[in-house]
């Protein structure tokens, strides 16, 4: 009995937490679900937001979103009314989640360990509500796309949801490129080159020496996205702006000849005139266009 009324009254405080966000308008034709917990720890870098159509029942696909700013910076709360409103409209479940920053006790593993943690929570809630998640179309961008792409490509047989597919915008596949521990990418230029330098040392555990940048290899290949595929990758829709400052362009390019050399399908749009934004709409427009055809043909 205590179980049901603390049920009860979980879903009041959850109802009122739609209402005050201003979601409330998605409510009809959604299971809404915001400031969701993945970890005891509590913390709110391990939270995630969800929307499950109604609708919904039985064997389901997920989208989830994996934001980015450089693995130390932004949230989860930047996608969440856009994700909110592409479920209501496209009928798909979609979820966004914060993970913890990298520091000096978390990198990049601990990073994909919150996505596998994130991604049980959300299949169990799903549960709750006759939905059974089993498959993930992962995206994001920057920092996002990285974590996107790392996960769909290391821990796809082991993840609770299956990923079977990734889209994503300017993500960094490969940590030794030169380029992010140069004098000539705009964070080196605005801060200086180690500071790029400390957050990817901090990610993948291992100081990275500029006069010993060999040593640092093994572990920047660890989680470099691109030294993972293989003929059994999942399909891949990826895009660059030309001009990107801080991510090269040149890992969207070295991602590109790697899917062609095994043969997995997947789709590079290039975005001319752009930058780590990826401002040309027409580009913009040919990414979205592709990720809701995955969606379809992943998730349904």
């Amino acid at each position: 009995m205590f179980k049901r009324i603390g049920a009860f009254f979980m879903a009041i405080l959850g109802f009122f937490n739609v209402l005050f966000s201003g979601y409330i308008r998605y409510f009809p034709h959604n299971r809404i679900f915001l400031d969701q917990h993945y970890a005891d720890t509590r913390d709110v870098r391990q939270t995630y937001d969800l929307a499950i159509p109604r609708s919904a029942s039985g064997s389901a696909g997920l989208v989830l979103c994996i934001h980015g700013g450089g693995w130390i910076g932004g949230s989860r709360d930047e996608y969440t009314e856009s994700l909110m409103r592409m479920s209501e409209e496209k009928g798909f479940a979609a979820a966004c989640m914060n993970y913890r920053f990298v520091s000096e006790t978390v990198g990049f593993s601990d990073i994909l360990d919150d996505v596998t943690a994130a991604l049980a929570a959300i299949k169990a809630k799903g549960e709750a509500y006759g939905v059974r998640f089993d498959r993930v179309l992962l995206t994001g961008t920057s920092a996002g796309g990285h974590i996107s792409l790392l996960y769909a490509y290391t821990r796809k047989d082991a993840a609770p949801v299956k990923p079977v597919c990734v889209v994503e915008l300017c993500g960094p596949t490969d940590l030794e490129d030169a380029y992010y521990y140069s004098q000539e990418n705009s964070i080196a230029k605005a801060v200086g080159a180690d500071f790029f330098r400390g957050v990817i040392s901090r990610g993948v555990q291992y100081t990275i020496l500029p006069e010993d940048f060999d040593a640092a290899r093994p572990a920047l290949q660890k989680y470099s996205p691109v030294r993972y595929v293989g003929k059994d990758t999942v399909p891949t829709v990826f895009g660059h702006g030309e001009q990107d400052e801080i991510v090269s362009y040149q890992n969207s390019l070295e991602l590109d000849e790697a899917l062609t050399a095994y043969g997995v399908e997947h789709t590079f749009v290039s975005f001319p005139n752009s930058g780590h934004g990826c401002e040309d709409k027409a580009s913009m427009s040919k990414i979205m266009e592709l990720f809701f055809r995955c969606a379809d043909k992943y998730l349904k």
